[in-house]
């Protein structure tokens, strides 16, 4: 079961500073299992250490090998209770910081080192690690829903089908860049996929269909493609994108209209908003949640 957390919204127009008292305690911590470069990511936490410094503010850095110490060392952060934690790495790290910094209100500060960095692209629109030091130093602040799968907490999507066939493809490789490159990937990745009956209720909306494409989206990127041109960060509401009839055709031409950013939902292709989503059967199904593989047991999420 699937249901953004419900908190009541203040909508900012502008950047705002933290009126907490006190120091300023700024704890880095870099994950360097995250991306293909670990050195830049240590040369970026270097340089933003420096630069809060020469504002006064107070830093500490950790520095993880593995994503066992990396766990540790955002734990320990956050228990400090810092005026923020500052992530260096992609995705995963993003939304395993964020499910521990979210319970002791500390504030996420985030640095794309990662291989897609959805999650910061989407709210930014870009994944710039300098542009993201400047981002950290201004105390801007932005508010988004997160989300429960299961019990499990996610930031960014939660997908199946033929978007892990997609990633699993393309490995450690670099993202494709033109549009027709995307449409090989899809159509490679959709003769792998089989399409399954499934039942899905959005609020109160129930409806069956056999789709290849099954995402579920709380921000609107997914390696660097827009899925979710709707989707709103603090809105509260998920987005179920999934196709009816499992046609490999159309999801190929689909993955190229998003390359070109030009696709137009249909009735073939669709895209509901909704609080709360269900969908059965999940048992058999690869899922990635925020680009991690994850597991659930049951028969309905």
């Amino acid at each position: 079961m699937i249901d953004p957390r419900r908190k009541k919204r203040t909508h900012r127009t502008r950047s705002l500073r933290s009126t907490a008292r006190g120091r300023r305690i700024y704890h880095l911590v870099v994950n360097q299992q995250a991306g293909s470069d670990p050195e830049n990511s240590l040369k970026l936490a270097g340089r933003l250490e420096r630069q809060l410094r020469r504002a006064r503010r107070e830093c500490r850095l950790s520095v993880a090998s593995n994503w066992e110490e990396y766990g540790n060392k955002v734990t320990a952060a956050v228990r400090s209770r810092p005026f923020a934690v500052v992530v260096f790495g992609g995705d995963g790290s993003v939304r395993l910081a964020a499910s521990r910094a979210v319970r002791a209100k500390v504030l996420l500060g985030i640095v794309p080192c990662g291989g897609y960095n959805s999650i910061f692209t989407s709210i930014y629109g870009h994944s710039n690690p300098e542009a993201a030091l400047d981002v950290v130093r201004s105390e801007y602040q932005r508010r988004i829903d997160a989300g429960l799968a299961n019990g499990h907490f996610f930031l960014g999507n939660l997908v199946s089908g033929l978007v892990p066939g997609m990633v699993d493809r393309i490995g450690q490789k670099k993202l494709p860049r033109l549009a027709m490159s995307w449409s090989k990937l899809a159509s490679h990745a959709a003769a792998d996929t089989a399409p399954r009956a499934t039942r899905m209720k959005v609020d109160s909306y129930t409806f069956d269909a056999q789709p290849l494409i099954l995402n579920i989206h709380m921000l609107s990127r997914l390696m660097t493609l827009r899925f979710a041109p709707a989707a709103v960060p603090d809105d509260g509401r998920v987005i179920l994108i999934f196709d009816r009839n499992g046609d490999r055709d159309m999801v190929t031409r689909y993955v190229r209209d998003l390359k070109k950013d030009k696709y137009q939902y249909t009735d073939g292709m669709q895209m509901i908003r909704g609080r709360r989503v269900t969908i059965s059967p999940v048992a058999g199904r690869v899922w990635l949640m925020d680009g991690d593989a994850v597991e659930f047991s049951g028969n309905e999420l």
